[in-house]
């Protein structure tokens, strides 16, 4: 994931209402768009009255996202089903888009994440002060007692406040800890490596050997898989720090290799996903609750 702690890199500015920064996350969230639509367009397409393929799927996908919105929301508010997709979809694909390497995660960047919490509050007032009028809607604020009344409003500010930066602190922090981790393991391997090559090409041929021995070793005796990447690590340390030591090649950061992958399958696939349907799921909440089923449905 791409992160980095001074925020977003700032492409450009469009000089227009005091200047507009164009920045990484814009650029992410515009993709992000771009895809989800084309997508759309794409997958919607040449419909068949009996799905193969890659309809089976799609079609799948949107069922469970009109059964997740059903069982959150009621049946009534079936019809919110696309806007739910919509931002989980954006999400996922906010977050993954890190893995490129060269782009910002959306979702890393507080501003998107309040974005779209605060489209959640203006969705939410707007429910209320279309059930309940205007003023209506000001004395909610005042239940159950006046005196409750600025409880009730730092509620309000609360709510879209903790939703984004749940979301927004889970994958910014993700991509600066498997970045720090990477930086370690960076700079340990440089170590290593200067260690192994300042006292000349015959430790990193011991080691060459060595690790040979033990791969063989262990692939013929079936040992365990501790002992086979004791022997992988041996052969690598000892094959770079001998092309080290023969100046080939230099600083290769062979001890962080695979590790920030793994951390990053957490951090940007699984941790992305969770959040995901968290930040989806409070929002279903969060609506159902200013649209309750019709009184005539209910007592039906």
């Amino acid at each position: 994931m791409n992160v980095s702690v001074d925020g977003a890199f700032v492409y450009f500015i469009i000089p227009i209402f005091g200047g507009i920064p164009i920045t990484q996350t814009t650029v992410s969230s515009f993709l992000v768009t771009l895809l989800l639509i084309t997508a759309s367009i794409r997958l919607g397409k040449n419909l068949q009255k009996r799905p193969t393929g890659i309809q089976v799927l799609v079609e799948k996908g949107v069922g469970m996202i009109y059964d997740l919105t059903t069982s959150a929301m009621g049946e009534h508010n079936a019809h919110w089903a696309p806007f739910m997709g919509t931002i989980f979809l954006s999400s996922i694909c906010g977050s993954l888009i890190g893995l490129t390497g060269f782009l910002r995660s959306s979702t890393a960047d507080l501003s998107c994440t309040l974005t779209w919490s605060i489209m959640v509050s203006v969705i939410i007032w707007y429910n209320n002060i279309k059930a309940n009028g205007f003023v209506g809607w000001l004395k909610g604020f005042t239940e159950p007692v006046a005196v409750m009344t600025p409880m009730n409003l730092i509620s309000e500010v609360a709510q879209p406040m903790s939703m984004a930066f749940r979301h927004f602190g889970n994958v910014a922090g993700g991509g600066v800890i498997t970045t720090i981790i990477y930086t370690a393991f960076s700079m340990l391997s440089a170590l290593v490596l200067n260690l192994i090559s300042a006292s000349g090409w015959a430790v990193g041929a011991v080691l060459l050997v060595v690790g040979a021995l033990l791969l063989i070793f262990a692939v013929l005796k079936k040992k365990k898989l501790s002992l086979k990447i004791l022997g992988a690590v041996s052969l690598l340390l000892g094959l770079f720090g001998l092309l080290q030591a023969l100046g080939i090649l230099s600083d290769v950061p062979i001890l962080s290799f695979g590790i920030p992958a793994v951390l990053s399958c957490y951090f940007d696939i699984f941790s992305g996903f969770v959040q995901a349907l968290v930040f989806t799921l409070l929002t279903m909440v969060y609506i159902a609750g200013s649209l309750p089923e019709p009184q005539e449905n209910a007592q039906a």
